[in-house]
């Protein structure tokens, strides 16, 4: 299942560089602009090109500065907390939410992104009910019932969870991990009709994750639709040459077909590239039994036996 995502908080300005010809994005030049400021605003712009540079440790350095300058700025405890959750250092991250939380209560993203390093922790109910919270105060905003449930998945409460992937395909139906954790709980519940649609969708809106189409796939398989699962478990190695799954799921395929050649290579080949996938053995050596090649198919089934069963 994919993690709740980390939410990156987008500034409500984006400050110009007075006196400096920098572009907003251009952050290499307000570094230089800002690197012997002394008020806090400009510290603030120090710090914030350097988070979007990459350079968490700095930019913390810079939003501390900022802080003992104007302590009453929640915005300077929010982007340091998410500084703090680059670095994965979340119970830091998550005293500088609290603080951001107590001078504005009404900012949704100071409960989102402590929801996130709750969830990190394994805290996920203390991350429902910021999620919850936020929810209250920015009901249009998917990610923010996409995170929730993520949080309800982790719990097991799969019910909650598919409605808030739901709504949040409603409120954005370009949402690709809402379709795809969507899916998988269609998929679990043996829905391979609804799993297949969701992961359609979300491969129509990215096309470049190898797992979408081995996940669909698996559902044509499951319908019996064969063709159309060796044309996802194809594209998924396409992308993803190394993937023994593919490989082997494709061989599977060809094998339920009577297809025996393509079955033994696509086996072959998943055997390469995991030579402990016991499965492979065991369907290469039936492949190779319906072929008549008996000693290949018999030194398959005791490398078989050998190998401890595929999780």
């Amino acid at each position: 299942m994919k993690p709740a995502a980390l939410l990156f908080l987008w500034l409500i300005f984006v400050p110009a560089v007075f006196g400096q010809d920098c572009n907003d994005g251009d952050y290499e030049c307000q570094i230089a602009a800002y690197r012997n400021s002394e008020d806090a605003d400009s510290i603030f712009r120090l710090a914030y090109a350097l988070g979007e540079l990459g350079r968490p440790q700095e930019a913390i350095r810079a939003y501390t500065r900022h802080i003992e300058l104007d302590s009453k700025d929640a915005a300077g405890y929010l982007n340091r907390g998410l500084e703090y959750s680059k670095l994965k250092e979340f119970k830091t991250a998550i005293s500088d939410f609290d603080r951001a939380i107590e001078l504005d209560p009404t900012d949704p993203d100071g409960y989102h992104n402590r929801a996130y390093c709750r969830g990190e922790l394994g805290d996920h109910k203390g991350a429902i009910e910021d999620l919850t919270t936020a929810i209250t105060l920015d009901p249009a905003d998917a990610e923010i019932y996409y995170n929730r449930g993520c949080n309800y998945d982790d719990l097991g409460d799969v019910t909650l969870a598919f409605g808030d992937y739901s709504k949040a395909i409603e409120l954005d139906s370009d949402h690709a991990d809402a379709f795809f954790n969507r899916a998988l709980i269609s998929d679990n519940a043996s829905d391979y009709v609804a799993a297949a649609s969701d992961y359609t969708q979300s491969i129509r809106i990215d096309p470049t994750d190898p797992d979408k189409f081995i996940n669909r796939g698996n559902m044509k398989y499951a319908l019996g639709e064969y063709e159309l699962a060796i044309a996802d478990y194809s594209s998924a190695i396409a992308l993803s040459p190394k993937s023994g799954t593919a490989f082997y799921d494709r061989g599977m395929t060809y094998y339920a077909i009577g297809n025996d050649k393509l079955a033994i290579r696509d086996l072959t080949r998943a055997i390469k590239l995991d030579p402990a996938d016991a499965d492979a053995y065991y369907y290469r050596a039936l492949a190779y039994e319906r072929t008549g090649r008996l000693k290949r198919a018999e030194a398959d089934r005791q490398k078989y036996e050998s190998l401890p069963a595929t999780p």
